[in-house]
C-alpha cells in the first residue's frame, strides 16, 4: 500500500468513525453527547467537529460536567458519613 492509498483509507475510516459517533449520540441533549464522546476518548476539537460546536464551547460543557460530578461525589461522602454517624448513635443507645 502506497502513501496515497493509506491516506485515502485513513480518511474513509475517520468518516466511518465520525458517522458511528453521530449515531451513538443522536437524540441526546448536548451535555450527554459531550459526556459520551469525551468518555470515548475524543478531544474537545473532535467533539466540536462532530456536534457542530466550537472547541471552547465543548470545554465549557466539560467543565460543567466535571463540576457536577465533583459536587455529587462530595454529597455522597457527606451522606455516607451521616449514615455512619447515625449507625454509631444507634449502637451507642443499645449499650
Amino acid at each position: 500500500m502506497d502513501e496515497q492509498q493509506f491516506k485515502q483509507l485513513s480518511t474513509k475510516l475517520d468518516m466511518i468513525i465520525k458517522l458511528l459517533a453521530i449515531n451513538v449520540i443522536e437524540g441526546k441533549d448536548i451535555k450527554n453527547q459531550v459526556s459520551i464522546l469525551s468518555s470515548s476518548g475524543y478531544q474537545s476539537k473532535q467533539i466540536g467537529e462532530i456536534i457542530g460546536k466550537t472547541p471552547n464551547h465543548i470545554r465549557v460543557i466539560l467543565h460543567g460536567i466535571r463540576k457536577e460530578r465533583s459536587k455529587s461525589q462530595i454529597e455522597e461522602v457527606i451522606v455516607e458519613e451521616q449514615n455512619e454517624h447515625d449507625v454509631d448513635e444507634k449502637h451507642d443507645r443499645c449499650k
